[in-house]
């Protein structure tokens, strides 16, 4: 019953976000709200829109914007940047 120190791998936002994404699909799931297969398809829906509108907004940009690259649900890394 005492707090010990996280030696995992490193913590991104990236990783917190699909674990918060994961764990509300499950927990949906497990109330009976959704089936899994929704939830799976929900997850590639949202991050699908959210990819949509950071592609749009990177061009909106009036400063210099070099862009940025994530890792998609699937592992495959998306770029996104004003001349992609």
């Amino acid at each position: 019953m005492s707090l010990l120190p996280y030696n995992g791998p490193a913590l991104t936002v990236g990783n917190e976000l699909n674990k918060l994404a994961s764990n509300i699909a499950l927990g949906r799931d497990a109330a009976g709200v959704h089936y899994r297969s929704d939830g799976i398809q929900g997850i590639l829906l949202g991050e699908a829109v959210a990819l949509s509108i950071l592609r749009e907004t990177a061009t909106l940009y009036n400063e210099v914007f070099p862009g940025f690259t994530l890792t998609r649900f699937d592992g495959r890394t998306e770029t996104i940047c004003p001349d992609c």
